[in-house]
């Protein structure tokens, strides 16, 4: 049997992004630190990936590659 772990940015309410979808409230992935908060031993521990439709909507619009090439991915409608 699988593990689900759940690896989500969020704030202290609950909430992923603002009503309009924005998640400006988030930090820079280059923050001042260069801390990744845990991500890069998260993410060499999993092989696959659960996003919901807006997530990966958003995830298209970041400049580069789709950041999980080498994970199955299932997007959630």
């Amino acid at each position: 049997m699988r593990k689900v772990i759940l690896f989500i940015a969020a704030s202290i309410d609950g909430f992923i992004a603002r009503e309009d979808g924005n998640i400006d409230w988030l930090p820079p992935i280059n923050n001042e630190n260069n801390d990744d908060y845990g991500y890069k031993s998260f993410y060499e521990n999993i092989d696959v990936t659960l996003i919901g439709r807006k997530t990966y909507q958003q995830i298209l619009t970041f400049p580069g590659h789709f950041p999980y090439p080498d994970k199955l991915s299932y997007i959630k409608d």
